[in-house]
């Protein structure tokens, strides 16, 4: 989906993906029961992905928390593609014919975001 969930190589890197950017008065402990609670799966099974104590990709713990990252990636990409879709609107209220390529590429870009980057899809005109 989206390029940090795309390249995890890891199970390290997918909770790391899931449990997002640990912040500075943040504990690693606070970080991955972040991690497990967003995924819905327990600490220890989060920290044991973590530390590389179950490896298969196919444990329950290991397909939620990818569930999850997978859910992120794709709320992100719908709240980005609003954004562009917001600017476009505004940028084409302001002066139609001169930001005509700028709208063109965001309205682009959000239906890239959205999977429908396909020949003959329609799309809101701004």
């Amino acid at each position: 989906m989206l390029e940090k969930f795309s390249g995890v190589r890891s199970m390290r890197e997918l909770v790391a993906v899931v449990a997002g950017e640990r912040g500075w008065g943040e504990t690693r402990e606070s970080w991955l029961a972040r991690a497990a609670r967003h995924a819905g799966v327990s600490y220890r099974q989060t920290k044991a992905l973590f530390y590389g104590e179950i490896t298969d990709p196919e444990h329950r713990a290991a397909r939620r928390m990818k569930a999850a990252a997978e859910k992120d990636g794709k709320q992100e990409a719908e709240a980005l593609a609003q954004r562009f879709e917001t600017i476009a609107r505004s940028i084409n209220a302001a002066d139609q014919d001169f930001h005509s390529a700028d709208v063109a590429a965001l309205l682009h870009a959000a239906r890239a975001l959205r999977g429908l980057d396909r020949a003959g899809t329609g799309g809101d005109e701004y």
